[in-house]
Parts: C-alpha cells; sequence; structure tokens
C-alpha cells in the first residue's frame, strides 16, 4: 500500500471515530482530507477501490448523526468518481457548521456574563443595604462557579472595599493572586486593605511583594516610604523615599517625607543618631 492510500485510510479511521463521538465539525474535517486526498492521489486499482468502499461506509457513519439527518433527510451523497463534488459539499457543511457553532458559543458566553454582571451588581446593593451576609454568598458562589474568568477574584475583591469590607476582600486578592502573581489589580487591592484595616506590617509585606512582581515603580517605593513612617520605620521610610527622589527629584510626597524623617535618623547635628541603627539600603 503506498503512504496516500495509508494516510487517506487513517483520516477515514478518524472520521468514523468522531462520528461515534457524536463530534460533527472533527467527523466532517477527516472525511472531507481523506475525499481530497484521494480525488488527488496516485491511488489506483485496488487500493482504490478499498478506499473508496471505506469511505462509503464512513458516509453512512456520517448520514447517522443525528444533525446531518435534520440538514439532509436523504442523506449526503457519495458516489465514486465523483470525490471532488463531495469535497466541495462536506468542507462547505463544515465552514458553516463551525460558524454557526461559535455564533451560539459566543451567544451563550455573552448570556453567561450577563447573568454574572447581576449576580455581582445584586451582591453589592445587598452590602450597600447591610445585608453583608447575603451579598457575600453572591460573590463567593459567583467566583467558585466561574472560576474561568479572569480577573473575577480581584473584581470581588474590589467591590467589598468598596462596600467596607476589606477584611473579607483580602481573601478574594489572595486567590487572585494565587492563580496569577502578577495581577496588578489584586496586588493595589490587598495593599489598600491591609491599610484600610491598620494592619501597616502586612502593607508593607504586600508592597514588598508587588515590588518583587511587578518591579520597584515610583508609585510603589513612595507607598512603602509612607507605610513605614506609619510603622516608625524611620530608615525605610527614608530608604524609599530618597530612592523615588532619584527617579524623580520633583516628587513632593517623597520630599517631606525625607524631611520628616531625617532628624529622626541623623539627629540634629546631621549625623546619623545612634538609636536608629544602621540605614537598610534596600531599594
Amino acid at each position: 500500500m503506498s503512504i496516500s492510500a495509508k494516510t487517506i485510510r487513517e483520516d477515514i479511521a478518524r472520521a468514523r471515530a468522531y462520528a461515534g463521538k457524536n463530534n460533527y465539525l472533527k467527523t466532517l474535517a477527516a472525511l472531507a482530507r481523506a475525499i481530497h486526498a484521494l480525488n488527488g492521489s496516485q491511488v489506483f486499482g485496488r487500493e482504490k477501490f478499498e478506499v473508496q468502499a471505506l469511505l462509503e461506509e464512513a458516509f453512512k457513519d456520517l448520514n447517522g448523526m443525528q444533525m446531518i439527518q435534520k440538514l439532509f433527510p436523504k442523506g449526503i451523497t457519495y458516489t465514486r468518481g465523483k470525490e471532488k463534488a463531495a469535497f466541495v459539499t462536506l468542507k462547505r457543511l463544515h465552514d458553516k457548521l463551525e460558524e454557526a457553532m461559535e455564533k451560539s458559543k459566543l451567544a451563550r458566553q455573552r448570556k453567561r456574563l450577563a447573568v454574572l454582571d447581576e449576580n455581582l451588581i445584586k451582591a453589592q446593593e445587598l452590602i450597600k443595604k447591610g445585608e453583608q451576609l447575603e451579598g457575600r454568598k453572591i460573590f463567593r458562589k459567583a467566583s467558585e462557579y466561574y472560576t474561568d474568568i479572569d480577573g473575577l477574584d480581584s473584581d470581588i475583591g474590589n467591590r467589598l472595599l468598596m462596600g467596607g469590607l476589606p477584611a473579607e476582600a483580602v481573601e478574594y486578592f489572595k486567590k487572585a493572586l494565587d492563580k496569577y502573581a502578577s495581577d496588578q489589580r489584586a496586588h493595589n487591592g490587598i495593599i489598600t486593605a491591609y491599610e484600610a484595616l491598620g494592619e501597616m506590617e502586612k502593607a508593607a509585606e504586600a508592597i514588598k511583594d508587588a515590588m518583587r512582581r511587578l518591579g520597584g515603580s515610583e508609585t510603589l517605593m513612595l507607598k512603602l516610604a509612607k507605610v513605614s513612617v506609619e510603622r516608625r520605620d524611620w530608615s525605610e521610610a527614608y530608604n524609599n523615599a530618597k530612592a523615588v527622589l532619584e527617579r524623580n527629584p520633583l516628587n513632593a510626597d517623597a520630599e517631606k517625607i525625607v524631611k520628616q524623617v531625617e532628624p529622626r535618623i541623623f539627629g540634629t547635628s546631621g549625623r546619623k543618631s545612634g538609636k536608629s541603627g544602621p540605614i537598610k539600603l534596600d531599594f
């Protein structure tokens, strides 16, 4: 048997297997490939006769599929010697079915996302009304059901933040970061949540984690400097504020922090105070 005949037989076998699994598109694609290959091949004699017999069996399988019976009550005809016409029919049907299925898929996805949006808005409204438990239940169900929606946990976390529930928001920001460690919205959200809770140590660690994942931006360094002031970590506040000024000498907030903490580190004499400990140049 030639390579061409072997390839055709393999595609016919695939088509029949896909028909058994009720996979319309793959059945049509494999059968169309087999027909097309036969039409342009150098398969003759007994090999061609055997391949054509296999094609007839494959067409019987195809015509037995429910959707094909609806579209073609009399079945799709395959006539030996007219492989080109059969290929055109199969290819056209495959393309039309693929287009219809894609449109149907998009319509289902739009409907699914619309339901998600309605539920998220409903949850937010319940929280605003003081029905926090019911709102949180809806958020949890959405997070568990729509696991394929990118950024959903960050979105829920931000909605909880806006609803005045930073502790509950932290859970969703952590989930978001577990899925995608460079989720900028999740990093910003968890930092804000910890700040709102007054947990400045955790806020500082969250900022440092964001800097490791996203890079040491001017915004993050300034935020770490501000949080460090709250923590009374004068060295870290100074180091990060100075790092900001090196990038942007006109940053008024950073300049203010430097002026605020400098006397606590160096004392009024301008020399480093012995009480403050060594400056950690970790930027």
